[in-house]
Order: structure tokens, then sequence, then C-alpha cells
């Protein structure tokens, strides 16, 4: 006898029917609900890089500003008889509005010993600013060979003035004093050290500011430097700033190598490290450039 059976009645091929179908529309649940977050998460992301992006472009235009700013205040201390401050924030009149953020920093680079003075635009070796340098890094209780090693890196030829000093060497003037870190011998530690008195220039100015450079770099300047001598011209220039090149014999002590100093420092900056830092919602670019005294760009660098 063949068993007939109603489809309208409970059993357990309506149950797996049921069931398989419960599971589909769960699946079908989960994927559109993945693909809906999914599609949340990308709009978000776009809205968040767009917004990003908008607010570091306005960033970057505000440091740029912010370079605009300073190059007005070099031109307007170009006249000055001598310049006596290592560095100067900059006040900034203007708001930019909530959330935003501009710093200027100017900086006197003939503050500082200039790298590539070791090497003249001939190729050769400058032997009284090796000695400088010399004299600078002894003063840091760093090993004086390293300014050897330095004019190798920046010398045309390949022949070494210590062992290995010329491998893997530039054989040119630097562009950033970044470029030290490259050169063996330069770990972090001793870089954090000399940087703070280092500059690197592509042209001629080699002098130093006397009215601003610190104790390492006035060390520099001669032979018979001494410390005491150096602090004398710094205690000499917090109450007489010098006003030319000849007043630094006036200085307790200078009356014999004074004359000597003649040329190779000077009272004034002739060329600025300008920083600008101009935040927008936590978003920050970062402007550093090196400019001479009449605008002239000779280093610049966006972050």
């Amino acid at each position: 006898m063949k068993l007939i059976r109603d489809h309208n009645l409970p059993g357990p091929f309506n149950c797996n029917n049921k069931g398989s179908a419960l599971i589909i529309t769960l699946l079908l649940i989960t994927i559109l609900t993945g693909l809906v977050v999914d599609f949340v998460y990308e709009v978000y992301i776009d809205s968040s890089s767009l917004s990003n992006w908008g607010n570091a472009q306005r960033a970057s235009l505000i440091a740029k500003s912010g370079q605009a700013i300073a190059s007005e205040f070099i031109r307007e201390i170009k006249g000055e008889k001598y310049t006596d401050k290592r560095e100067v924030e900059l006040p900034v009149p203007q708001d930019f509005g909530t959330g935003t953020n501009l710093t200027v920093v100017i900086e006197d680079e003939n503050s500082r010993f200039n790298v590539n003075s070791l090497i003249n635009d001939r190729g050769e070796e400058n032997k009284d600013a090796v000695i400088s340098l010399k004299n600078l890094l002894e003063y840091l209780n760093i090993n004086s060979n390293l300014a050897l090693s330095i004019a190798d890196w920046i010398d045309p030829d390949s022949e070494p003035r210590l062992y290995n000093s010329e491998n893997f060497a530039k054989n040119d003037f630097l562009w950033s004093i970044d470029e030290l870190r490259l050169i063996e011998g330069i770990d972090k530690n001793i870089f954090d050290k000399i940087s703070p008195f280092m500059r690197v220039s592509v042209n001629s100015d080699n002098q130093v500011n006397i009215n601003s450079a610190q104790i390492p770099v006035l060390i520099s300047l001669h032979p018979d430097m001494t410390e005491t001598l150096a602090k004398n011209i710094i205690d000499h220039r917090e109450s007489y700033p010098f006003e030319n090149t000849f007043k630094v014999q006036n200085v307790s002590g200078m009356d014999q190598i004074g004359p000597s100093f003649i040329g190779k420092h000077t009272v004034k900056a002739s060329s600025f490290r300008i920083t600008t830092r101009a935040t927008v919602n936590e978003i920050t670019r970062i402007i550093e450039s090196v400019i001479d005294s009449n605008s002239k760009i000779q280093f610049w660098r966006e972050g």
C-alpha cells in the first residue's frame, strides 16, 4: 500500500525547508550588514582623507605665508648696523581661525661655523678652516680628526686623509646639515652635539657673527682663543653689541689676538634660517628655508 503524505501537515521535510530558509535569510542579512558596514567605513575614510588633505593644503599655505612674514622682517633689518639675536620668534598678528596655529622662528646662520668652508671653490683644502673646526670639536670633547673626515667627504678627490675616510664620500659640498649623519664617525650622539654650531652655505659666506656666536664657535675663530676670552666677548656684547669688527679689540684680553680677527668675523647676519610651523586641526606642515639678506633662497624643505 502506497503512503501519501499531506504537505500541509508538519513533518521532517517541512522543518528542513523552513530551517534552510532561515539560514539563508540570516546569511543574507549578515552579508548585507557587512556590505553596509564596509560602505559606511569607506565613506568615513574617504571623508576623513578629504578633510585631512584639505587641512594639509591649508597648513602648507599658512606655513608659506609665515615664510613671507619672515622675509619681510629680514628686509627691514637689512639696514641695521648690527644684529645681535641668535634666534627670534616673530609674533603673528593674523588670526587664521579656530584650530589653526602658526609659529615663525628666524635663526642667525652666521652664528654658526660653515662646514663647507673646509674646501674652497677650487676643490682645495682651506687649512685655516680645518684648524678652526678642529678647535670647535676639541672644545666639545669630540675627536678633532673628524674634521678631516668631513673634509674628505666634501673635497672632489679620492685621496683619504684618514683610513677609509673617502669611503662612499659625496665629493661635493653639503646642501643640508643633516648630510653630516652620512659621514662615518658621526653617530646620533655626535650629530646632536655639533649640529647646533654648524651650518652649510653654498656660497662664500664664511664669516661668523661675533654678536651672536656661542662659545664653541667663538673658540674656532683663533688658535689662541680660550673659553675665558670667549666669555669676555659674550659679556661685553650683552651690554655693548659690536657695531663694527674693530670693536672686538676693546674686549678684555683681546688686545693681542683681536687684530687677527679682522676678516674672519662680522657683526651682523647675512644668512638666515626660517622655520615656520602651521597646524590646522591637528594636521601640521613645517617649512624650513635658508635665505640671504636679499631674500635669495639657498635651501627649502617642506614636510
